[in-house]
Parts: C-alpha cells; structure tokens; sequence
C-alpha cells in the first residue's frame, strides 16, 4: 500500500479484517513492498488460484488472510517511520538480518510471533539499540 493509504486503526480496523480486505490490496502491498505479487501470497499463505478467482468475483479476502495482511501493513508503516522512506524500509524488510536468524524480516511476518520479533528489532533500530 502506499504510504498515507493504509489501513484504518483500531475498531475500523477490526472490523474491516473480520469482513475480509478487498483483493486488490494484495496488489498494493506487492507494489508498496517491491515484491512479486506471488511471493507476497506465499508470506501470506493464500494460494494464486484463490486470489484470482475472488478477484474475478471481486469478493474479499478471508478474516485470516485479512488479519496477516493488516499485520504487514502495520509493520510496513513502523518501517517507514523508523527508516523515514518508503523505499529504504521495504529494502530492510528484504534484507537478511543477523538479530532475527539471518532471516529476512518479511519472511517472518506470516505470523504474530514473527510480526512481534520484526516489531521489536524495529523499535530497537528506532532507539539507537542497533547492535
């Protein structure tokens, strides 16, 4: 997505991941993250042929994927804040990290225990732990 086009806050937010996102948000997080669009359905563990098919149908996404996706979103948003570009935090999130495994931080955002790891290594960048 791209910055300043996020996903609403608190109970919208709620609310707009248990009706499901439209598809097509797919498309902008790929786009925001400079991924491909299908390894971006990957992280998110949805299958191509589910996407097309909602997309042709224009129908939403499920909670679950929803919810993943809000979960990128929010730590995209915090990468931009701590990095200060879109471009320099969407690099970060592709670039291997010794503090989180040698993984790469959008690798380990397809759950919240990995969110929450990618989440603290931000906040320690953001206040000068950076080690």
């Amino acid at each position: 997505m791209a910055h300043g086009e996020h996903i609403p806050t608190t109970g919208r937010t709620i609310d707009a991941v248990r009706e499901g996102f439209p598809a097509a948000r797919i498309d902008k997080m790929a786009q925001s993250l400079a991924v491909e669009r299908t390894a971006l359905l990957n992280i998110l563990g949805i299958s191509t042929r589910t996407v097309q098919r909602k997309s042709r149908a224009a129908a939403r996404l499920s909670p679950s994927a929803s919810d993943r996706l809000s979960r990128m979103d929010r730590i995209l948003t915090l990468a931009i804040e701590v990095f200060g570009d879109g471009d320099k935090a969407a690099k970060w999130l592709k670039r291997s990290s010794r503090a989180l495994g040698n993984q790469q931080p959008i690798q380990l955002l397809d759950t919240d225990a990995g969110t929450q790891c990618v989440e603290r290594e931000l906040r320690q960048i953001q206040h000068g732990f950076v080690y």
